[in-house]
């Protein structure tokens, strides 16, 4: 065990978990070097939701043991992030309690320090680095410090054929959230539910095809169709790359899935040409740039 510990971190209390029709929990067993970091878990199809607890000591038996309790978490398929790079599937029954094992993993640098006031529940925003600086670009790693102001918003570019310009409406970005920086968007964007596609499927073609067109603009990278409603797939050019950016849109507020090296963004029938499909292509476009900028591209 570690020489010093905080005592905020000490849980002496027994471990509820609320289980049952539902619903289920997960414990991550880890080494005690990772007594006062955060393990977060999302979603498996939405990585932008979320959510993390601290690593405490705990008694467990009468036997003190470091773990992460996720005490109520609705059934259903998850992922566990250590840091960027790495994230690992879990799937949680009803009325289940679903254990890991992470006591081979030492390496704490690759997890968020946890504070108490948040290990109590509070949402305060992070500061600094969500990852490790060496998962950032070199201006990150250099010592440059995230600004966390946003700039302003860019404004709408157009072709001689009338049609958005894309590839011309950035010639700078702000800070990535990743490092440290604003997020886009100060909500979520989600995709559209197949209810709302189903009832407007022009509009919602018209919305998919604007967004292919935009993403390989700023990319080059191609699109795929998706055949759940709701997403537009973007082929990366390795996983890799694929799991950055994944990390990197979560940050920025804007839902995000993946599936090897697709990454799956949100579209719906109600998003407007100078907002929500703006915003998509400009998270792109920004998280794209710095992730060449990482690549030493």
């Amino acid at each position: 065990m570690p020489a010093m510990l905080d005592e905020e971190l000490i849980h002496r209390r027994p471990v509820v978990l609320d289980i049952g029709e539902g619903v289920g929990a997960l414990v991550v067993h880890t080494s005690s070097a990772l007594v006062g970091r955060e393990i977060e878990i999302s979603p498996r199809d939405n990585a932008a939701r979320r959510t993390h607890v601290g690593v405490l000591l705990r008694d467990m038996g009468g036997r003190c043991v470091a773990a992460a309790v996720f005490p109520t978490l609705p059934a259903g398929a998850y992922s566990l992030w250590r840091d960027v790079l790495t994230d690992e599937d879990v799937v949680i029954q009803a009325g289940g309690v679903v254990e890991r094992d992470w006591r081979h993993v030492t390496d704490a640098d690759s997890f968020r320090l946890a504070r108490p006031e948040r290990l109590d529940g509070a949402q305060d925003e992070p500061t600094g680095p969500l990852v490790p600086l060496d998962l950032l670009p070199p201006r990150y790693r250099q010592g440059q410090a995230a600004c966390p102001a946003p700039m302003g918003a860019a404004p709408m570019r157009y072709a001689d054929d009338g049609r958005v310009a894309w590839d011309q409406m950035w010639t700078t970005f702000c800070d990535l959230a990743l490092a440290g920086g604003p997020k886009h968007r100060p909500t979520l964007l989600e995709p559209g539910t197949p209810a709302a596609v189903d009832a407007d499927p022009d509009a919602y073609a018209t919305v998919v095809a604007e967004l292919a067109r935009g993403l390989g603009l700023v990319t080059e990278l191609p699109t795929v169709q998706c055949p759940d409603p709701g997403w537009l797939g973007l082929r990366c050019d390795d996983e890799a790359m694929a799991r950055w950016l994944l990390r990197a849109i979560a940050a920025e507020n804007i839902s995000v899935r993946r599936d090897g090296v697709t990454l799956w963004l949100p579209a719906a029938p109600t998003f407007r040409l100078d907002h929500e499909i703006k915003n998509v292509v400009t998270v792109v476009a920004k998280t794209h740039h710095y992730w060449r900028e990482h690549r030493g591209e």
